[in-house]
């Protein structure tokens, strides 16, 4: 049994990976070079941490968006992980394999792990939290649809059966979706005090402030932890965070591309994760009965100039996003037409559509994506939609638009992952909590089934781009806008630093120089 000797993490997006051979043939696929953390670091450091986000609540499966699944994953191992090339390596599950092409996969589990109550890791806790996280009113039930049965064969050993082949479903088991509970909390609905198997164990939480991590001693992997302590500190204006980042109050942070040119020249290194967002409009028509017409959808859509927003507002940091798979990455079809902008022909879809005169809508839009909102909002007051604009703190928008509907619009952060199927699904099928108005793209679900049962990686790549093609045609309930890259500043006094391209923050063997 090949044993976890490798960083493993975590939520990613597509990557031009070799199913067939990653997937299907057993266990967790390719090796990274273990991140070099000094021997002369400082067992007694501590790192500071900028972040946008913080999590409202410890229940993984009440997360509002998968932006902030890096702060779970310090406390809450995955089943299975990622290096920081987005390969698939173990971590809680050692092995993993499938014997019928993706319907039933059997996962060989780890037998040193255990909760920081002291409580051993085991296979019950797998069927517990997988079971939690597919019930009703859970913000991850789209990530396991077709789940069907879970047996313990043993304690170490656990038997997945889903309705239909899938066999993307170890990286479902990358995500969100495979953050591991205790089996007991899972029981008392207590998450509180997390109770996880992850190397942090939480010291402190000022909701909204800051949350203060220490190691936990009895973790797996006892390297992966180079400093005595983290802190998780809210800063959501772009302006205040560089400022921290440039004062040291901070040592590591997401700059926005308006200051990430004051960051090079303080001479404060950074790497990119590309692609790292999708920055989409929402739409649910429960709110905005209007939105309910395509033609409606398809005129804002096309009210929306991306290369003035890619290259006057984010100075060239990304790309014009025209499909949900990013460019140059698995499934992304680099042959389909753009998404026009075009106000003329956006008019007249208006006027078909018996709105000549428009209508007004209050659009909701996180705090770093003021500058893009605020360019919609004036491209859409061309063809006579108004929009007043609101900026909930923290996870507002998404409570406001996904678990409690009460705008009809807004902008989101979507977090991809690296097969595209679950990300589509979990945001463009009729079933989940992510399209409340139950916006349908006709043939788009067809296709995903297709594409769970297809184990040629070529073929795969065939259905995407017509799931692109369906998708451009008729608008969803989501508007693809723009790809986001993430510019991560960190102190040149810390070491192990590598380019997570799996999210933010990462501190897999990350210290402090003595």
């Amino acid at each position: 049994m090949q044993q976890n000797t490798q960083r493993r993490r975590r939520l990613a997006w597509g990557a031009g990976l070799t199913l067939s051979a990653v997937l299907l043939t057993g266990c967790g696929g390719g090796s990274a070079d273990e991140p070099s953390a000094s021997a002369e670091t400082d067992p007694d450091a501590t790192i500071s941490v900028g972040l946008r986000f913080l999590q409202n609540s410890w229940d993984p499966s009440k997360m509002p968006g998968a932006t902030i699944v890096p702060i779970y994953q310090m406390v809450y191992d995955n089943l299975i992980g990622l290096d920081p090339e987005l390969n698939l390596v173990p971590a809680l599950a050692e092995e993993w394999a499938t014997t019928d092409s993706g319907t039933t996969w059997e996962l060989m589990l780890r037998d040193d792990a255990q909760f920081n109550d002291g409580t051993p890791f085991d296979a019950e806790d797998v069927k517990a939290t997988l079971e939690y996280y597919a019930g009703e009113g859970s913000n991850t039930r789209a990530d396991l649809d077709g789940l069907e049965t879970i047996e313990v064969v043993d304690d170490t050993t656990v038997r997945i059966t889903l309705a239909s082949p899938n066999v993307g479903f170890p990286e479902v088991l990358a995500g969100r979706a495979g953050l591991m509970l205790s089996s007991e909390t899972v029981a008392s609905g207590d998450f509180a005090s997390p109770v996880g198997t992850g190397e942090y164990l939480v010291e402190e939480d000022v909701e909204g402030v800051e949350v203060q991590l220490v190691p936990n001693p009895d973790h797996w992997d006892p390297d992966v932890v180079q400093v005595a302590g983290v802190t998780l500190r809210w800063i959501e204006d772009p302006v205040a965070m560089a400022n921290a980042m440039r004062s040291q109050e901070i040592d590591m942070a997401v700059i926005e591309p308006s200051q990430a040119d004051s960051i090079e020249a303080a001479g404060i290194p950074t790497y990119e994760v590309q692609g790292a967002q999708l920055v989409g409009i929402s739409l649910n028509p429960d709110l905005a009965p209007e939105l309910a017409d395509p033609k409606v959808r398809k005129a804002l859509a096309m009210a929306i100039d991306r290369d003035g927003i890619l290259n006057g507002l984010m100075f060239g940091y990304g790309a014009e996003a025209h499909q949900f798979i990013a460019p140059e990455r698995f499934g992304y079809d680099e042959n389909l037409d753009e998404i026009p902008y075009d106000i003329e022909g956006a008019r007249d879809l208006l006027a078909e559509a018996g709105y000549p005169e428009g209508f007004t809508y209050t659009m909701a839009a996180q705090a770093n994506n003021r500058p893009i909102a605020e360019a919609i909002q004036a491209s859409w007051a061309e063809i006579g939609v108004d929009v007043e604009l609101t900026f909930p703190p923290g996870a507002g928008v998404a409570e406001a638009t996904w678990t409690q509907p009460t705008i009809p619009i807004a902008t989101q952060n979507l977090v991809p992952e690296i097969d595209p199927t679950p990300f589509l699904w979990r945001h463009l099928s009729t079933d989940t909590v992510r399209n409340p108005g139950e916006v349908e793209v006709p043939g788009l679900m067809d296709l995903l089934r297709e594409a769970q049962v297809t184990e040629d990686q070529e073929e795969r790549g065939e259905i995407f781009s017509e799931a692109a093609e369906i998708t451009r045609e008729e608008t969803s309930a989501y508007i693809p806008v723009l790809w986001r890259n993430y510019t991560v500043a960190y102190s040149e006094d810390l070491v192990g630093v590598e380019e997570w391209q799996a999210g933010y923050p990462i501190l897999d063997g990350v210290g402090v120089k003595q």
